[in-house]
């Protein structure tokens, strides 16, 4: 069971809502399994004597001298150990953020900090910037990226210090993902395309995506693609947000002289080394909803998938989802209910209080007081696992969640005031706790009204 606390959690829906839980929170838990790390791996590289086709592309891998792996992100230990089925590696790098044994002799693993870069972020990338230094024209560099890499593997152009108090600044400004990653890939050595222009070699990138539209210069802040984004859109966001007098002066300076030319840019679409690199994605959000509308359809139940691009505020987000609810009860919608609306994305917090939560258990208490006008279910779930500064995954809601919060003297207004949806659902005990899942393709969000 991929959900340890599954079965509170159906219970908590009663009569009225404890199968529509269940339904849920079994399509999660299958749909999870469908995209992991390792399959996502070998449904789109196989092996065949020495030819390796990835996707529809076909290496000799006996035209390579040396065969190296840098691998960073939430899914990299186990893409790595589903790749070294397939391939021997004659040296490698792999950073995560969760304490592991390693790999082999071979390979090093480090672990890293999320969503704050540490020591063991820095460490990681001084590691794969020696280990590119190795790598000649007849070598191959297989590059693991998935979510949380950005953080995961640094090399920055300012102190620890100086990148973890930007980080934090921004991670809590409301900024989203693409723009919190110009900045970053502005203050590295290795984002940005940097990580493929300093290796010589052949570089094969296999990417599971954790951001929305699944563009390759975002993901992981985009080690092996060329960026659109220049110092000036750097200096925007900064801008933007307000945090002029609140960014370190390190960074600025380096903005500023980037601006002027004095830093070098991140890598561009022009550039020769980018004939040297594959990038392929082998695992979406795109991939996951469609595993679960499978699955529902397979249970005979009606549902709609409408997209993996689901972006905004939390709370505002969770008004769209009120309104549908809201005209589905009302059957004012061109759908035969029971329903199930299934949407991907990421969505953001700008956070203001000081309690204990995520994105996805924000919107689901944000989406609670509609909830309770209609006859419905609601969940949001980080594929990771791990929502926000908390420990659980996500949160799970119905039309009685108000009603039993109220029993016990909670107000919501009062919890998603202060940015503690955590607190609120773990009273509850609605929050989805799975730890770690070792994988990442952002969020899912599920609407099932009866």
């Amino acid at each position: 069971m991929l959900i340890k606390n599954k079965e509170i959690l159906i219970k908590n829906g009663g009569d009225e809502f404890g199968e529509g839980r269940k339904l849920l929170l079994d399509g999660i838990e299958l749909a999870l399994k469908e995209v992991s790390s390792e399959k996502s791996i070998f449904k789109n590289v196989k092996l065949s004597d020495s030819l390796l086709i990835v996707k529809d592309k076909v290496y000799n891998l006996n035209q390579f001298n040396h065969i190296y792996l840098a691998g960073f992100g939430k899914a990299s230990i186990k893409m790595t150990e589903a790749l070294l089925s397939l391939v021997k590696i004659d040296e490698g790098v792999v950073v995560s953020n969760v304490d592991f044994n390693g790999f082999n002799s071979r390979i090093k693993y480090i672990k890293g900090g999320h969503p704050i870069p540490d020591e063991g972020s820095i460490a990681a990338g001084r590691k794969v910037l020696n280990l590119l230094e190795k790598i000649e024209e007849d070598d191959l560099l297989f590059v693991l990226i998935s979510g949380g890499g950005s953080s995961l593997l640094e090399y920055p152009l300012v102190s620890l210090e100086d990148l973890k108090e930007t980080t934090k600044l921004l991670l809590s400004s409301g900024a989203s993902i693409d723009e919190i990653n110009v900045i970053r890939k502005h203050l590295s050595l290795l984002k940005g395309g940097k990580l493929s222009k300093r290796c010589k070699g052949r570089v094969i990138s296999l990417i599971i995506s954790d951001v929305v539209f699944d563009s390759l210069d975002t993901i992981a802040s985009g080690p092996t693609y060329f960026d659109s984004s220049t110092f000036r859109d750097a200096m925007d966001v900064i801008l933007k947000y307000g945090l002029i007098n609140k960014i370190p002066e390190s960074v600025k300076e380096i903005i500023y002289k980037g601006m002027d030319g004095e830093v070098e840019e991140t890598l561009k679409e022009n550039d020769e080394s980018l004939n040297r690199v594959d990038n392929f994605l082998v695992a979406t959000n795109y991939d996951l909803c469609i595993e679960l509308k499978n699955y529902f359809d397979k249970k005979g139940i009606n549902s709609v998938y409408l997209g993996s691009s689901i972006q905004g505020e939390a709370r505002e987000v969770a008004k769209v989802f009120g309104g549908i609810a809201w005209e589905a009860y009302h059957k004012r919608l061109y759908f035969k209910k029971p329903l199930i609306f299934i949407l991907g994305g990421e969505t953001t917090v700008t956070v203001k209080g000081n309690g204990k939560g995520g994105r996805n258990q924000e919107l689901s208490l944000a989406v609670t007081p509609y909830l309770s006008k209609t006859k419905s279910l609601f969940v949001s779930f980080g594929t990771d696992g791990i929502d926000g500064n908390s420990p659980s995954g996500g949160a799970i809601c119905d039309s009685n969640t108000a009603k039993r919060a109220e029993s016990l003297g909670l107000d919501y207004r009062v919890f998603l005031d202060n940015n503690d949806s955590f607190t609120f659902f773990n009273k509850l005990n609605d929050t989805i706790t799975t730890g770690p899942t070792g994988t990442n393709v952002m969020d899912v969000m599920l609407l099932f009204t009866l």
